[in-house]
């Protein structure tokens, strides 16, 4: 009868315990703890290996992205027309930023797909594809 009665209470004490955790993570889920947009900014820009985002805005029609060159040596943008990107030149040094349009929009919640095509001076053509997530 002991060797029951002490199985049963190991049972009972440890069912109270995993009760008590399933209400706790139930009330933790219901004010959204484990809802992963709660906790990541809306507003986001990234994706690039050789350029740093510094700013951007999204409208319904266009996305503008400000970007800072990065990859430690002059650069010569080729997509999208240079014309598209507010630069005094294609040429963009080290240290420089620069900010181009792109003829298509996103609404809120949606990330929009940024394509650059450029030359590193000395070097060969490249491609990066970042993103713009509206907020």
């Amino acid at each position: 009868m002991k060797r029951g009665q002490s199985a049963l209470e190991y049972l009972v004490t440890y069912g109270w315990a995993i009760l008590a955790i399933v209400i706790i993570a139930a009330v933790l889920w219901y004010f959204g703890i484990f809802n992963p947009n709660k906790w990541s900014s809306s507003k986001q820009c990234g994706g690039f290996s050789n350029f740093q985002c510094i700013d951007y805005n999204n409208t319904a029609n266009t996305t503008y992205v400000t970007l800072g060159n990065s990859a430690g040596r002059p650069i010569t943008l080729t997509y999208p027309d240079p014309v598209a990107c507010n630069s005094t030149s294609t040429s963009i040094g080290v240290a420089d930023t620069f900010t181009c349009e792109w003829p298509w929009g996103a609404t809120q919640g949606t990330q929009v797909n940024v394509y650059l095509e450029y030359s590193v001076t000395g070097g060969t053509t490249h491609n990066e594809t970042g993103f713009v997530k509206a907020a």
